[in-house]
C-alpha cells in the first residue's frame, strides 16, 4: 500500500466517522435515515476494503465520490461569499459530475468490475457478496439523491425562478437538505 493510499483511507474514514457522529446531533432532515445508511455503508465499505486488501477498488470508489462532493462544498463556499453566478455555475457542474460519476461510472465500471472479474479467478466467498451488496446499497442511495437533484433542476428550469442569491441558496441548501419539503420551501419568489 502506498503512503498516499494509507492517508487517503485515514482521512476518509475520519471524515465519514465525524459525519455519522454529527448527524445524530444535527437538525433532523427528511433524509436522516438515508444519511445514516450512507455513512454506515461507507464506513463499512472502507473498513472492509482495508481489512481484506481491496485497496485499489476502495480508492477508486472514494475518488468517484469525492469528485462531485468537492464541487458541492465549493458551491456552498461561494454561496456564503454571495457570489451567485459562481455558485449557480458550480451547482450545474456538480449535477453533471454527480450524474456521470455516480450513475454511470460507479455502476457500469466499478461495480461491474467487482461483480464480474473476481469470479473469473476465484470462487465467490462471503466477502465478495458482502462487498458487492454494500456497493449496490450506495448505488440505490445515489439513485435516490439523483432523483431529488433532477427534481430541483426541473423546478428551476420550468417553474418560477428565484431571483439572484435566492437561486444559489436554493441549490446549495436544497442539496444539503436533500428533502422534498426543503426543496419546495427553498423557493422564494421575487
Amino acid at each position: 500500500m502506498l503512503d498516499s493510499q494509507y492517508w487517503y483511507y485515514v482521512l476518509e474514514m475520519s471524515f465519514y466517522g465525524s459525519l455519522l457522529f454529527r448527524v445524530t446531533f444535527d437538525v433532523k432532515r427528511k433524509d436522516f435515515k438515508e444519511q445514516i445508511i450512507h455513512h454506515l455503508a461507507t464506513l463499512t465499505l472502507l473498513s472492509f476494503s482495508w481489512c481484506v486488501n481491496y485497496i485499489r477498488i476502495g480508492t477508486l470508489v472514494m475518488l468517484i465520490h469525492d469528485a462531485s462532493d468537492i464541487l458541492l462544498e465549493s458551491a456552498k463556499l461561494f454561496n456564503y461569499a454571495k457570489w451567485e453566478r459562481t455558485c449557480n455555475s458550480l451547482f450545474v457542474v456538480f449535477a453533471i459530475v454527480f450524474m456521470v460519476t455516480r450513475l454511470i461510472i460507479f455502476p457500469f465500471w466499478l461495480i461491474h468490475c467487482t461483480w464480474v472479474y473476481p469470479t473469473l479467478q476465484y470462487p465467490p466467498f462471503f466477502g465478495y457478496y458482502f462487498f458487492n451488496v454494500m456497493l449496490v446499497v450506495l448505488l440505490f442511495l445515489h439513485i435516490f439523491w439523483a432523483y431529488l437533484i433532477l427534481r430541483m433542476v426541473k423546478k428551476f428550469l420550468f417553474g418560477k425562478k428565484p431571483i439572484g442569491r435566492q437561486c444559489c441558496l436554493m441549490w446549495v441548501e436544497g442539496i444539503r437538505d436533500l428533502s422534498p419539503p426543503a426543496l419546495t420551501s427553498m423557493w422564494c419568489y421575487g
